[in-house]
């Protein structure tokens, strides 16, 4: 029988009402990652906590921003036992449709080739979380995984 299961990673948590991923037999579901580094995290658990609006968040520049997003999809992957090679689905929002060009020139570098990259979705947001300038969610598969 086929069970839920969430995946622990070493990505930073903000205490939302959600887990970063969860697998139901081979199929891993990763959720919207904001570029919100640890440090910012911590305040804002600490602020959900204490029942207190969010504090402000001081976006990075925007490659960073990239970088901080896809790095987490990548690190909740691999504590799935999968890769990004193995992302069949994803879904960008940007804040600014402007920054395509930049986002697709480092996106690119997750994958091992052009046969390997996703079917994908990229969108222009009207809000992302903490007026962030992007996040990224995926659907995949853990590879040698059976129903």
């Amino acid at each position: 029988m086929l069970e839920k299961a969430v995946v622990r990673s070493d990505v930073p948590e903000t205490g939302g009402p959600f887990n970063l991923g969860v697998t139901f037999g081979p199929l891993l579901f990763i959720s919207g990652l904001p570029p919100f580094t640890e440090d910012y995290c911590a305040t804002l658990r600490a602020s959900r906590e204490r029942g207190e609006r969010p504090p402000p968040y001081e976006p990075a520049p925007f490659h960073e921003q990239v970088t901080i997003v896809l790095d987490h999809v990548k690190r909740v992957a691999e504590a799935a036992g999968s890769n990004m090679d193995c992302l069949l689905k994803v879904n960008v929002w940007l804040k600014d449709q402007t920054r395509m060009e930049e986002f697709d020139r480092i996106y690119r570098t997750y994958f091992s080739g052009p046969d390997s990259l996703p079917a994908r979705t990229r969108i222009q947001a009207g809000r992302t979380p903490m007026d962030c300038d992007l996040e990224v969610e995926a659907i995949g598969y853990i590879p040698g995984a059976s129903w």
